[in-house]
């Protein structure tokens, strides 16, 4: 990925908040242990800030938080509330359930992942995100120190700024910043071969415990040359 020298790189990488976020951003914060997350700016649509990736049956399908912007479009991220209009949880829930009940570690993570998808009751769209972040770091055993902007972090103000080049509309196969990701088991990779970079929520079904070293390889490639 271009940019400054590897000595001009930050020990910390700035993100957007996620929902169940894919692989890189997680060998991101895997590569560095720490990162920055953006709460200032305005909330951008079509993102990862209130989506995930799986992969079903009939392929990739996309699950996602509707959300309630309460200033119209120049409503701050930090201020996005989740909408109670829709029973979306049940949905998502029941959509996870379908797609990896055939999985190797369905059962043994199956009490986590309906926990974090049913109790909580956040009002905020990144309290939620980050409650869920801490909870999967926790599980699997990856130390990270998160840390939320105090103000809005102009682009070219710092580096790396990976808010916008973790995203959904970022067309190259694989995602922006892991060039190379090796294969997994997959509960439909004989119909759909292997998907790289899906949500957290299909490595762990079917890595389970071997997660945090799958991202520790996938995160060598996350800037090499920094000095973290």
């Amino acid at each position: 990925m271009p940019g400054p020298a590897a000595s001009n790189i930050s020990k910390t990488p700035l993100l957007s908040t996620a929902f169940f976020p894919p692989l890189e951003y997680m060998a991101c914060i895997a590569r560095f242990g720490k990162a920055i997350i953006e709460l200032h700016e305005s909330y951008p649509k079509q993102t990862w800030r209130n989506r995930c990736r799986i992969v079903t049956a009939n392929g990739i399908h996309d699950l996602s938080v509707p959300v309630k912007k309460v200033d119209g479009n120049n409503t701050k991220t930090m201020d996005i509330l989740i909408s109670r209009h829709e029973d979306w949880q049940v949905r998502h829930w029941r959509a996870i359930k379908s797609a990896y009940a055939g999985s190797a570690y369905f059962l043994y993570y199956r009490d986590l992942f309906e926990e974090l998808f049913l109790e909580p009751c956040y009002g905020s769209l990144w309290e939620m995100n980050h409650g869920i972040l801490k909870a999967l770091l926790d599980e699997m055993g990856i130390g990270a120190r998160l840390s939320t902007t105090a103000d809005f972090i102009k682009p070219g103000q710092y580096y790396p700024d990976l808010r916008f080049t973790i995203s959904p509309k970022n067309h190259r196969p694989g995602g922006a910043i892991v060039r190379d990701w090796l294969e997994y088991p997959q509960v439909f990779s004989e119909r759909h071969g292997f998907i790289p970079n899906l949500s957290i929520i299909d490595l762990i079904f079917n890595m389970g415990p071997d997660s945090a070293g799958y991202l520790g390889e996938a995160a060598r490639q996350v800037f090499p040359g920094a000095t973290v």
